[in-house]
């Protein structure tokens, strides 16, 4: 806790590292990343209009060889969102119908729940938005929100349900500062909530003691590129420079397949992250 009263100072942040993926099976509409300590896990939505790629999260060793692929189409969902690792599952966004999906990280098992309210029979506070989740190391509990379309009001509730309860609603954390079009979201483990937005096109930093806002880093963001998921992850080196949070781009292309961009930055102080 005291950690968590710590300004890791996003404003300070250095991107070291960049890399395009252009016109593969996974790039099409990808979502969102997160990593397990040893691999990637990357999740991507099927282009409907060109039938390329399928739904489903894919599985990268350090060096993004593709390693496996779980695909999600025989679920029935429209929309996979972003991704989050914790204790051996990978849990996934999902809209249309909205759901918690999970897959354990060899690819065998699997399983889908709802969100609910706090009380029995209850509907999840954040309704059928359901863009991005991430496990909060703390207390286990999963986080999520609303998307906060660019033309309604900021979102500042960020809801916690209880894996362990049926993913009942437990906890609301309430921002100090808002957030729009969020695409991705990632805790560290000093207590920290990392926000990816599509609307300020920056990480935006929070204390989970009170919400309180610790500044934004900037991503470059080109005119066809849409920020996507975010993964906070340690001992991560690239190209002999240490990367402690990881997001995704997706360049929307067409007529060809759709490109990514992979980017990862460094924190000044990483213990203070």
């Amino acid at each position: 806790m005291m950690r968590a009263m710590n300004d890791p100072h996003p404003a300070s942040w250095v991107k070291v590292s960049e890399k395009e993926h252009a016109n593969k099976d996974w790039t099409e509409e990808c979502q969102g990343v997160t990593h397990d300590g040893t691999n990637w896990f990357i999740s991507s939505n099927r282009d409907t209009a060109t039938g390329a790629a399928k739904r489903g999260i894919y599985k990268f060793s350090m060096g993004m060889s593709k390693l496996a692929f779980f695909g999600i189409d025989f679920a029935g969902y429209d929309h996979i969102g972003d991704i989050d690792f914790y204790q051996g599952r990978i849990y996934a966004a999902m809209e249309w119908p909205h759901e918690i999906f999970w897959v354990n990280t060899a690819f065998t098992s699997h399983g889908r729940d709802t969100l609910k309210g706090a009380t029995p029979g209850s509907e999840s506070p954040q309704g059928k938005s359901f863009a991005w989740c991430a496990v909060n190391p703390w207390n286990g509990y999963l986080y999520s929100s609303r998307f906060g379309d660019a033309d309604q009001p900021g979102i500042t509730k960020i809801y916690a349900y209880d894996p362990n309860d049926s993913f009942r609603h437990k906890a609301t954390l309430t921002l100090k500062a808002s957030s729009k079009r969020i695409q991705g979201g990632s805790f560290s483990d000093n207590g920290h909530l990392l926000l990816a937005s599509d609307y300020t096109h920056d990480i935006r930093c929070y204390s989970v003691l009170n919400g309180k806002y610790l500044g934004s880093a900037g991503i470059q963001v080109g005119s066809t590129e849409e920020v996507e998921g975010i993964c906070v992850k340690k001992g991560v080196t690239m190209h002999g420079k240490a990367a402690q949070v990881h997001v995704i781009l997706l360049d929307n292309d067409w007529p060809s397949a759709d490109d990514v961009y992979f980017k990862h930055y460094a924190v000044g102080k990483p213990d203070d992250l």
